[in-house]
């Protein structure tokens, strides 16, 4: 039960309670208050404050006798060490600086010595692209042993256009430039032999030998070898490497600023083909061998667009020069400098009013109506030697890129097959830099030669063409009393000089794409282009099996509805193999390597027509003339 009393307490206890603490509170702020105004202040005025500064003033610069201040270090028993007798005492014993030789002899350090070297960190390529392209490339003729064959024009003067690219030199691969190396190690060695066989024969006649006049030597600068355009189909893998993390890697590993670049040897390569089934086969190396009788036998390579600042010749292969198609996508866009894909706007003169001739024009604005040899890679994205010390004692040259972030890869494979899918990927291989070292971390490799490095990423799927590949691109409309037909672009690459040439052909459920027909065909003449019609086989021997697509109508829904619905053209196409395939115009009218072939090949003819034109000095020379075979 409640206690009655306790209730009453505590009701009284809630009531009052605060007034009672506010009570005390009162009491204690009266306590405060007057403790305050009875406590004493302080009896310090300001004549007191400035007689005190005025004797710490006249204490700090009161003179003291000499006297007075030895007798109180006296009276402190502070006396005199006697210095001038320790001195003179010291000079009875004499110093022997034998005593204070070091056991061993000074010696000076090597740079870096003290520090141990670990193994540097590689990475991969990134941004790998590759796209198809086929051409016709010059290269030097090569006889069944595979040496050059001197050629028997050599007299004849070489046209102006070609003497002026291959008086700039441009640089070579690394293939070729160890290729020549060695052929010139070897001369001199044979040149030793043949010097040292002479001298024997000589100390064996007496008298000296009968003296002949020496035919003049001809050096092999002063022999120009045999040239050919042959046909080679490629695809181009570009890709970027980060140079800086390389470089802060060996700096880290090697411990030595001077020592802290990569000695590049090569960059392997490695595809996958794709199967019939759409599996992949296992990596393997692509053929550098069959590149390299390509690329070690160019008389001239194809203009580069990014500065040698971003370039590594053992990285970068050379572009053989085209003497029929164009390089495509074979630079990194972003490392180009912006006058490279810059185009002159045309300029007309103001006496002939517009209508005037483009051969009017400055140099400039006709230079720019040429299309370029060469695309950048990921457009469609796009909006010194040095000395090198190893661990053998062996010196090297190398290139050193030392204010870039960023190096260009690129590589060409000259072995695809027609009508075959691929991907690549690929690694870069360093000269290891600890070969030889004793100074090495634990477990650091200082016995292999080459150091690879992580394998990239693989890239999109790739397909070369067949050499002559069908396009459907629309369906043609229906005719009374005919089969339905589908517009196919077939597009024929000649394997001997490189040529493509492109042309339609409708074809209906039953027929063969293609046949033979009389077509402009754009070929080297010289320096310049011509344009030779000649009679082309087209034939794919590929037949068309049904045709779907084109304008279809739709059924009406009421009174004034109704019309027709463009549907994109589907053929069903046999091949030579017996194998059916689908062309489908969704596709292949928007495919990007059958838009560069067709265009490429109006351009070409583009070129030959106004080349014509020139000769013949006729106006409008770069006019807006009809190109046989252009497409829309």
């Amino acid at each position: 039960m409640a206690n009655a009393s306790a209730d009453k307490l505590k009701a009284l206890a809630l009531r009052h309670s605060e007034k009672a603490v506010m009570g005390v509170t009162a009491l204690l702020c009266l306590f405060f208050l007057y403790t305050a105004l009875t406590m004493e202040t302080i009896d310090l005025t300001p004549d007191q404050v400035k007689q005190a500064a005025d004797s710490a003033q006249s204490n700090l610069t009161r003179k003291q006798e000499p006297n007075d201040i030895l007798k109180l270090l006296e009276e402190q028993q502070i006396k005199n060490p006697g210095f001038e007798a320790m001195v003179d005492q010291q000079e009875k014993n004499v110093l022997v600086a034998a005593n204070f030789r070091p056991p061993q002899l000074w010696v000076s350090p090597e740079p870096g010595a003290g520090l141990i070297r670990d193994q540097p960190e590689l990475v991969a390529v990134t941004e790998l692209y590759a796209y198809p392209g086929r051409g016709g490339a010059q290269v030097y003729e090569l006889d069944d042993a595979g040496n050059r064959i001197p050629d028997p024009d050599a007299g004849k003067p070489l046209d102006e256009a070609t003497a002026t690219r291959r008086r700039i030199k441009a640089p070579m691969s690394r293939s070729a430039a160890m290729g020549k190396a060695n052929e010139a190690r070897k001369f001199e060695e044979e040149k030793q032999k043949v010097a040292l066989e002479a001298k024997q024969k000589l100390n064996r006649l007496a008298g000296g030998p009968k003296k002949e006049e020496a035919p003049p030597e001809a050096t092999a600068a002063e022999v120009r070898m045999k040239e050919k355009t042959v046909g080679i189909r490629w695809v181009a893998i570009t890709g970027v490497l980060d140079y800086k993390a390389i470089r802060d890697s060996y700096l880290l590993a090697l411990k030595r600023p001077e020592a802290a670049f990569p000695h590049f040897k090569q960059l392997d390569v490695e595809r996958q083909v794709k199967q019939s089934d759409g599996s992949w086969s296992d990596w393997e190396a692509v053929d550098q061998a069959r590149n390299l009788q390509i690329l070690d036998n160019l008389p001239e390579e194809d203009e580069e667009w990014t500065p040698e600042t971003v370039r590594i010749s053992t990285l970068v292969a050379p572009l053989p020069f085209l003497k029929a198609g164009f390089w495509e996508r074979v630079h990194v866009g972003r490392m180009v400098p912006a006058e490279k894909v810059k185009v002159a706007e045309p300029v007309f003169t103001s006496t002939a009013g517009p209508m005037s001739s483009a051969m009017d024009a400055p140099a400039a604005a006709v230079e720019s109506t040429t299309p370029p040899r060469m695309e950048m890679a990921n457009e469609m994205q796009m909006p010194m030697s040095m000395s090198y010390g190893g661990g053998m004692g062996e010196t090297v040259d190398f290139e050193k890129k030392p204010d870039v972030d960023e190096i260009m890869v690129r590589a060409l494979d000259l072995t695809v097959e027609p009508d075959t899918t691929y991907r690549f990927r690929v690694r870069t291989v360093v000269y290891n830099p600890n070969l030889g070292h004793e100074d090495v971390s634990p477990g650091v490799d200082k016995t292999s030669v080459e150091l690879n490095g992580p394998w990239s990423e693989p890239t999109e799927e790739v397909t070369m063409p067949p050499d002559v590949a069908t396009y459907a691109l629309n369906r043609e409309p229906s005719v009374p009393r005919k089969l339905d037909q589908v517009n196919f672009e077939v597009a024929r690459w000649s394997p001997e000089d490189g040529v493509t040439v492109v042309k339609r052909f409708p074809a209906a459920p039953g027929e063969i794409i293609g046949d033979v027909s009389s077509v402009a065909v754009p070929i080297a003449d010289g320096p310049s282009k011509k344009a030779v019609t000649k009679k082309i086989d087209f034939n794919s021997h590929q037949v068309v099996l049904d045709v779907m697509g084109g304008d279809q109508p739709i059924p009406p829904l009421g009174p004034g509805t109704g019309g027709r619905l463009s549907v994109p053209a589907l053929s069903l196409v046999v091949r030579r193999d017996g194998a059916v395939v689908i062309r489908n115009q969704a596709n292949d009218l928007h495919d990007q390597v059958r838009k560069d072939m067709a265009e490429n090949f109006a351009r070409e003819l583009k070129v030959a027509d106004e080349e014509k034109k020139k000769k013949r000095g006729g106006a409008g020379a770069l006019g807006g003339s009809t190109v046989p075979g252009s497409t829309p």
